[in-house]
């Protein structure tokens, strides 16, 4: 089920959509998937022109605003609002200040988390969906009045002002000083200020220069006007906030609903395009489940079946065994949520790395591991198991050999670090990798870091090297004794 989670200074209150409607919860299921929103005075944006970059350079230039907009915080994102891949465009540095109001909250239910976004920068991107272009947006809650002010449809000014009580003149207060500040920086001219737009009861019959409210934006439910940010946010838009650690889960279980996916299409296509043989296979396996009463043809088809499969030369319960065998491999293999939370756990400390590109795969036979080193020389697939063909007997337990997947991730660090801090991540990182006494480290350039300073010395010139680590980690073993 989809829930968000809306966070201010005050409280923490859980929504579940339920016929259409946003409804209040009191707590979520852990099979849930959680969108949250925070409406924070901690919450800034600062809008800046992004000048015509591609690729890396695009985001190297977007991680040097970041790391210096918000130094102390890894709840910060760039979204761009504007423009294309032909024209300069327009990013808003949006990011929390601090957050151990959302770290406390988040930390509480055992949940997948698909991300976090400021209530600012959520508010913009549904003013403009809507073509509402310069507005000074105005959401009042029990506790707090949020304005938001946006001119050709980028936020200029957010803030977020703690109110005693439902006072309709403090609102109205509040709107004239921003508006004499909007003419003080002359960001608007007296004449050109913009309309106001209040997502509220209260106090909307007191305020002068309204502009009527869309219905898009109208109140349903017990959400009231959060509706629509709800509606917003679980298509997962620009400006989500938090750090890869924390989505891990989430993303995890979207590449594994993936891979599902192509195992379907892969099943499907093996029925409609395979052999004869495994077609009636599998028919035969349908019928025994279902069709009692036909026991006794089945009988005889699984029988005709095994004659065939004799007449190659093979045993047909040596078939079934390894198949069975086959299964258990592909069980023993790490998961995609164990890599992304193996990988995260080693930059969760170090708020100024991210990483770059991460890859892992499973090597073939003659394949060797991290650019020429060899993990195992004498791969399964080349090794003969003698599975035991006697079923009323105890198998014994052969002699098989690991088997490995290999890593790959390098990371980003800002360029205002000195080579003696960047040394330093790296030893970090890779002793975080040598913690696991499973995980061997093949190459790691925190290795080189020590001869690098020694002044006069031979070495390798970190120059000219990517901050990249390859490891392999091992497989569950994958016992024989489980086979029927």
């Amino acid at each position: 089920m989809k829930t968000v989670l809306f966070i201010d200074s005050t409280s923490a209150r859980y929504f579940r959509r339920e016929q259409g409607l946003w409804q209040h919860i009191e707590k979520p299921d852990g099979r849930d998937k959680l969108w949250v929103i925070v409406n924070v005075p901690e919450e800034t944006l600062e809008p800046f022109q992004l000048p015509l970059l591609f690729g890396r350079d695009r985001s190297y230039f977007l991680e040097r605003h970041l790391s210096s907009a918000f130094p102390h915080s890894q709840y910060r994102a760039a979204a761009i609002v504007s423009g294309n891949l032909l024209k300069p465009s327009t990013a808003v540095l949006t990011g929390l200040t601090t957050a151990e109001i959302v770290t406390r909250e988040l930390s509480k239910p055992d949940i997948s988390i698909a991300g976090v976004w400021g209530i600012s920068m959520l508010l913009t991107l549904m003013a403009r969906r809507l073509a509402i272009n310069n507005v000074i947006l105005v959401m009042p809650s029990a506790h707090y009045l949020r304005i938001l002010v946006l001119k050709d449809g980028i936020p200029v000014i957010t803030r977020c002002i703690h109110r005693y009580s439902d006072d309709k003149e403090h609102d109205s207060n509040e709107i004239q000083r921003t508006r004499q500040h909007l003419e003080n920086r002359h960001i608007f001219e007296h004449e050109a200020i913009p309309p106001v737009l209040y997502l509220g009861d209260s106090a909307a019959e007191h305020l002068s220069g309204l502009l009527p409210l869309p219905d898009a934006l109208s109140p349903r439910g017990e959400a009231a006007y959060l509706h629509p940010l709800f509606e917003q946010v679980i298509s997962s838009p620009n400006g989500q906030l938090a750090p890869l650690q924390l989505r891990a889960r989430h993303l995890a279980e979207s590449v594994r609903r993936a891979a599902h996916a192509g195992c379907v299409v892969s099943l499907f296509a093996a029925i409609l395009f395979g052999q004869e043989d495994f077609r009636a296979l599998i028919n035969l396996h349908e019928r025994e489940k279902t069709l009692n009463a036909d026991l006794q043809q089945a009988n005889r088809e699984q029988e005709r079946l095994a004659g065939r499969i004799d007449a190659t030369g093979t045993d047909p319960e040596l078939v079934r065994q390894a198949t069975k065998f086959a299964a258990l491999e592909i069980e023993a293999a790490p998961t995609p949520e164990s890599i992304f939370q193996f990988v995260a756990g080693t930059i969760a400390d170090l708020p100024q790395v991210r990483i770059k590109s991460l890859t892992f795969r499973f090597p073939k036979s003659g394949e060797r591991y991290c650019q020429g080193q060899t993990v195992i020389d004498v791969p399964l697939l080349n090794r003969k198991i003698d599975l035991p063909l006697n079923i009323g007997s105890k198998p014994s337990e052969p002699d098989t050999p690991l088997r490995y997947a290999e890593l790959q991730f390098s990371i980003l660090l800002t360029d205002n670090l000195a080579p003696a801090a960047q040394a330093e991540i790296r030893k970090r990182i890779s002793a975080a990798i040598k913690a696991d006494k499973d995980v061997q480290l093949m190459q790691d350039p925190a290795a080189f870091s020590l001869i690098n300073t020694l002044k006069g010395g031979v070495g390798m010139d970190t120059s000219s090297t990517e901050n990249l680590w390859c490891m392999s980690i091992p497989w569950k073993t994958a016992s024989i004794k489980e086979l029927p």
